[in-house]
């Protein structure tokens, strides 16, 4: 009898299949508006929400990196290890009012020498040290407006609307970009 009730048991939870937990929680669905918006849904639309860099990774790349499917890391030499990943984008995070922390690697300056292009990338030395983030790690920003050049070891929040677009540099790609984009001081 109890061979029977082990074998039942055994069975029962060999059909149960449990979801991995990476951790990364998704972002709720975007509000959907029908007809006219309230005041409380204009302010849900234009308050923006945290966003973890592994939401931007789709599932199967994550499951890859954590398992350690990434190139080996060398440190010796004086070329820079090519950049590994792809460019592919997560949907359920495009189009939305989002803030990133992370960190400012400067691409180009305007004339008065204020910064007017960079990468928002998720860790300090990102792109200096070897290799570079995947491009789904990586934000490509061109301001419309040049700012102060931040201090590139200070953690910021990047702000506004995250778009799925390819951008080659030769630091590196990118295969997000973002739209109105505001650089303000990271604040936990």
């Amino acid at each position: 009898m109890r061979t029977w009730i082990a074998l039942a048991l055994m069975l029962v939870l060999a059909g149960c299949e449990r979801p991995v937990d990476t951790g990364v929680q998704a972002l709720p669905p975007a509000p959907v508006q029908e007809g006219k918006a309230t005041a409380a849904v204009a302010e849900q639309e234009v308050a923006e929400q945290e966003l973890d860099w592994l939401q931007m990774m789709p599932a199967d790349e994550l499951a890859a990196l954590e398992r350690g499917d990434g190139p080996e890391v060398k440190h010796s030499g004086n070329r820079r290890m090519a950049q590994f990943g792809t460019f592919r984008t997560v949907d359920a995070v495009l189009d939305r009012a989002v803030r990133l922390p992370g960190y400012v690697v400067p691409l180009a300056n305007a004339a008065d020498g204020r910064l007017s292009e960079f990468l928002f990338v998720p860790y300090y030395g990102a792109c200096i040290h070897v290799p570079p983030p995947p491009p789904n790690q990586i934000v490509h920003v061109r301001l419309s407006r040049p700012i102060d050049m931040p201090d590139m070891y200070s953690p910021f929040f990047l702000a506004g609307t995250l778009r799925g677009e390819r951008v080659d540099d030769d630091l590196a790609g990118s295969a997000y970009t973002m739209v109105d984009p505001q650089l303000r001081p990271y604040e936990p």
